[in-house]
C-alpha cells in the first residue's frame, strides 16, 4: 500500500490544484476577462498546447499551479486590444468571486467528500476514549501470523486485555486515545538506521480500569513489527494496543448529509485552529529535525508527511478515511489561501477591497480617483512572506524526512 497510498495522494493534490485554478479560470471568463495561460507547476515548460486564447501546459517545478489573467495586476504591460477586457477592469463582485474562486473551489471539495463518505459508507463513529480494542498477542518482527513460537507483545505479557479502559500513563491522567498515545511515546527513543533504538527503551507505568476495578502494570516497548498489514514489515518501538476500530452506520439520507454539513464545520475550526497555531510549533519542528525524541504528534507537517501518512491512513481506516483526509486538506489550503497576505488570493482580495473603499471615500469628498494601488510598493512584503513560506517548507521537509510521523500519532 505503499507505493498506491502515495499515489493516490499526489493524484489527489493535482487533482485538487488544477480545479482549484479551474475556478479562478471561468470566472475570469464569465466576467469577461481573458486568460492566456493555465498551467500545472511553474518554472521551465516541459508540455503545452494552445485551445483559442489559452495555453495549458505542464512546467518543471511542481510547487503548486497558476492561471494568467490580463490586467490581473499592473506589473506587465498589456495589449491595446485587450485593454477592455483587463481585468481590473471588471465590476468589484466579479473581481471578488475570481480572485476567491480558488479557495470556494476547495470548499466545495471538501463539502462534496464529507457528504460523500456518510453517503456512501455511513456515518463513522469510533470509541476514542481511551479503551482498548485490541490487544496484540504476539511480537513479531517479521510479516505474517503470530506463531506458537514468537514471544508474547509487551502489552499481553503485562496482562492487558481487550475492553480495559487506560486512565494514566506514567501518573499522567489520560482522557482519550491521543492522550495514551502521546504518553506511550513521551520520552520514548527513536530508531536508528538499523530499526533499533538509539537507547534503551523506557518502561512506562499504565494504569487501567477492568470491571470497574482500577489495576496498574507496568510494560517496557519493544521493537516490533507495527504495520497494519500483516504482509507488511513496518518496525517501530511498540507495546502492542490498538484503538477499537471504526464501525460506520446508516442513520437515513438527511442524518448523513447533514453530518457532511456538521462535518464541514468542524473541519474548518480545526483548520483555523492549525494555522494560528503555526507560529508557536516552529521551535518544535526544529527540535524535530534534531532530537532523538518522537516528533509531537499536534506539530505541523509537510506535503511529504502528509503524502507518507496516506498509507496509514487508508490501511485504519479504509478509503473513506482517505477521502476525510483529503477533504481536511482542501479546506486547510483554502483557508490558508483568503490569508490577506501577497501573492496569495487573501492578499489580491484585500487590496481590491482597498481600492473600491479608497474610491468610494475620494468619490464621498469630491476627490479625484486615487487609481489603483501600486504593487511595486508592497514586493518587499510579498518577497518576505515567500522567503518565509519556503522556509518554513523547507524545515517541514527537513522534520518530514528526519522525524516523521507514523500513523495513527
Amino acid at each position: 500500500m505503499g507505493p498506491l497510498g502515495i499515489i493516490l495522494f499526489v493524484a489527489a493534490l493535482v487533482a485538487s490544484i488544477m480545479l482549484h485554478e479551474a475556478g479562478h479560470m471561468v470566472c475570469a471568463r464569465k466576467a469577461g476577462g481573458k486568460v492566456t495561460e493555465f498551467f500545472l507547476g511553474f518554472g521551465p515548460k516541459i508540455w503545452s498546447f494552445h485551445k483559442g486564447e489559452t495555453e495549458y501546459g505542464v512546467k518543471a517545478i511542481p510547487a503548486g499551479g497558476y492561471v494568467k489573467i490580463v490586467g490581473m495586476t499592473d506589473l506587465e504591460p498589456i495589449d491595446p486590444e485587450d485593454e477592455p477586457r483587463a481585468f481590473y477592469r471588471k465590476p468589484l463582485g466579479w473581481r471578488l468571486l475570481t480572485l476567491s474562486a480558488g479557495s470556494l473551489t476547495h470548499f466545495l471539495i471538501a463539502l462534496f467528500l464529507l457528504v460523500l463518505v456518510p453517503l456512501t459508507w455511513g456515518i463513522r463513529s469510533q470509541d476514542l476514549s481511551g479503551t482498548v480494542g485490541t490487544v496484540t498477542q504476539c511480537l513479531k518482527t517479521t510479516a505474517g501470523a503470530c506463531g506458537t513460537a514468537d514471544a508474547e507483545s509487551p502489552a499481553k505479557a503485562a496482562g492487558l486485555e481487550n475492553g480495559d479502559k487506560i486512565v494514566a500513563v506514567n501518573g499522567v491522567a489520560t482522557h482519550s486515545w491521543q492522550d495514551v498515545t502521546d504518553q506511550l511515546h513521551n520520552g520514548q527513543p527513536k530508531l536508528g538506521g538499523d530499526n533499533k533504538p538509539t537507547s534503551a527503551p523506557v518502561p512506562v507505568s499504565v494504569t487501567y480500569v477492568r470491571a470497574g476495578q482500577q489495576q496498574t502494570t507496568t510494560i517496557t516497548p519493544q521493537v516490533g513489527n507495527v504495520s497494519a498489514d500483516p504482509k507488511k514489515v513496518l518496525l517501530g518501538l511498540m507495546i502492542g494496543i490498538q484503538a477499537p476500530p471504526p464501525v460506520y452506520q446508516h442513520p437515513g439520507f438527511l442524518n448523513e448529509v447533514g453530518n457532511g454539513f456538521t462535518g464541514f464545520g468542524t473541519y474548518a475550526k480545526g483548520s483555523v485552529t492549525g494555522l494560528v497555531d503555526i507560529p508557536a510549533s516552529i521551535p518544535k519542528l526544529f527540535q524535530a529535525t534534531t532530537s532523538d525524541k518522537p516528533r509531537d504528534a499536534n506539530a505541523p507537517v509537510g506535503v511529504v508527511g502528509m503524502a507518507s501518512l496516506t498509507s496509514g491512513v487508508i490501511q485504519n481506516s479504509g478509503y473513506a478515511g482517505f477521502l476525510y483526509y483529503i477533504a481536511s486538506i482542501n479546506m486547510f489550503i483554502g483557508i490558508f489561501n483568503l490569508l490577506p497576505l501577497l501573492p496569495l488570493d487573501g492578499g489580491h482580495i484585500a487590496i481590491a477591497l482597498y481600492e473600491a473603499g479608497r474610491r468610494k471615500v475620494a468619490k464621498a469628498f469630491g476627490r479625484p480617483d486615487p487609481g489603483r494601488v501600486d504593487l511595486n510598493k508592497l514586493m518587499p512584503a510579498a518577497f518576505t512572506f515567500l522567503v518565509l513560506f519556503v522556509g518554513l517548507s523547507l524545515l517541514l521537509m527537513a522534520a518530514d524526512i528526519t522525524n516523521p510521523l507514523k500513523y495513527p500519532s
